[in-house]
């Protein structure tokens, strides 16, 4: 037996002592859903923008299965209020207004986990921690022994990925010439860009009400193209994308959290649902897909050469590893330097289940929905068989969350702001 197979059989060894230690500990084993990482969300919007109606529709559009290996899940209070907003925004029958957004200074914090069915099990994959913030906050005066802007730039700080709400029916507003477009444009700009330029997290900024601006070009490229450019003019927009184009994943998404048809501007200039028109969400599925692809290119497009070398080399080793051998090599390269590396480079969403991030990231490198390269079969054992289960889930909700964002890369070049591509014209 040689040196390397002996260290592969410790480390497998450790690994389990120091998890059947923690199970001990707690009075109970530990599940999959405690391995899970939590990657926290920031989005920020003015009063108005519809970040309210964003969040119900992206719930209900991912609540199932569909079009998707991944489905979320929430606590059950949550669930009833994202339903309720949804059922409030789709029922053009009644005679109420829509769902009532954030006010001034306030928050709504949600905990969305991201499970896939895989061997007949439900499994966990990771959780998302949504906080949701009105843009005043940054810009209005707080009262005296306030600390809510303090922990809302905390926040920020810590954050995974930022969004960036920006409200669709301004933007046309602004391109028809009323002169309470660009008012609104540049009051929201002021408010999202000086916090989301200091940041380091990934940003995605959301158009929304995308169906309000049908109008402007029949082809929907040309059209994010005629927005890309009315953004990109404003100096504070263009400095940020200019700033981090190179190591710094930014997105422009638009989404219509009703779909095409369903609202309309009447004469008085107010948003009104249009009589019996059926909802068909637009997009709404993208920002959170995005959040953890775009976080994993961010964190290894800043490692040096050196560790990216290291990293490649190991991710070709755990193309060929079985599910405890992998388990005990990840372990290993968590201890080296290119491994240290890469946890450091998490910050913040690596502080307590580091491991298990790092699984995740790599098993996420291996490329394609890993259906060949994972055995299920019943010369495993049974801890073998719930290892190689959960990286197969792994893989297959990375796939699948990538080739979503891929998707509409390739439908809207114009979507992705950085890597240097800021246009001009179209």
């Amino acid at each position: 037996m040689n040196v390397l197979l002996v260290m592969v059989f410790v480390a497998v060894g450790l690994v389990l002592l120091g998890r059947w230690l923690r199970g001990r500990r707690t009075g109970r084993p530990l599940t999959v859903e405690e391995k899970a990482p939590t990657f926290q969300v920031v989005t920020l919007g003015l009063q108005g923008s519809g970040k309210t109606l964003l969040l119900a529709s992206m719930y209900h559009r991912l609540k199932a299965p569909a079009g998707q290996c991944y489905f979320l899940t929430a606590p059950h209070d949550d669930v009833l209020l994202l339903n309720q907003w949804y059922a409030q925004m789709v029922d053009t029958a009644a005679s109420g207004d829509w769902p009532r957004g954030t006010a001034k200074g306030e928050s709504r914090q949600f905990t969305f986990t991201v499970k896939t069915h895989m061997a007949g099990t439900a499994l966990t994959i990771l959780r998302l921690k949504y906080l949701e913030y009105a843009g005043e906050l940054l810009t209005e005066i707080q009262d005296a022994g306030s600390t809510r802007q303090k922990e809302l730039f905390a926040q920020i700080d810590s954050a995974d990925a930022l969004i960036g709400v920006i409200d669709g029916y301004r933007i046309r507003q602004h391109l028809d010439g009323h002169p309470a477009g660009p008012l609104h444009l540049e009051r929201t700009l002021n408010a999202l860009l000086p916090v989301m330029i200091e940041a380091t997290a990934p940003i995605s900024f959301i158009i929304t009400k995308w169906d309000l601006l049908t109008e402007l070009h029949p082809d929907e490229s040309t059209r994010l193209g005629i927005v890309h450019n009315l953004l990109i003019s404003n100096d504070l927009f263009r400095s940020l994308v200019s700033l981090h184009s190179a190591e710094r994943v930014v997105r422009l998404i638009p989404v219509s959290a009703v779909g095409p048809g369903f609202a309309e501007v009447d004469a008085r200039g107010e948003i009104v649902k249009v009589s019996r028109a059926p909802a068909h969400p637009a997009n709404v599925d993208v920002p959170l897909s995005a959040v953890v692809p775009d976080m994993f290119d961010q964190v290894e497009s800043r490692l040096n050469s050196e560790a990216r070398a290291a990293l490649s080399a190991e991710v070709r080793r755990r193309s060929r590893q079985g599910a405890l051998e992998a388990l005990a090599s990840a372990s290993l390269f968590a201890g080296q330097m290119a491994g240290r590396a890469l946890l450091a480079a998490f910050g913040p969403s690596a502080a307590v289940i580091g491991e298990s991030m790092l699984g995740l990231f790599l098993d996420s490198r291996l490329g394609g929905r890993g259906d060949d390269g994972i055995r299920l079969d019943q010369e495993l054992s049974e801890a073998e068989r719930r290892v190689e289960t959960l990286r197969l889930a792994r893989r297959r909700v990375l796939y699948d969350m990538r080739r979503k964002v891929d998707m509409m890369e390739g439908r809207l070049p114009y979507s992705r702001l950085s890597d240097g591509h800021i246009r001009d014209g179209i």
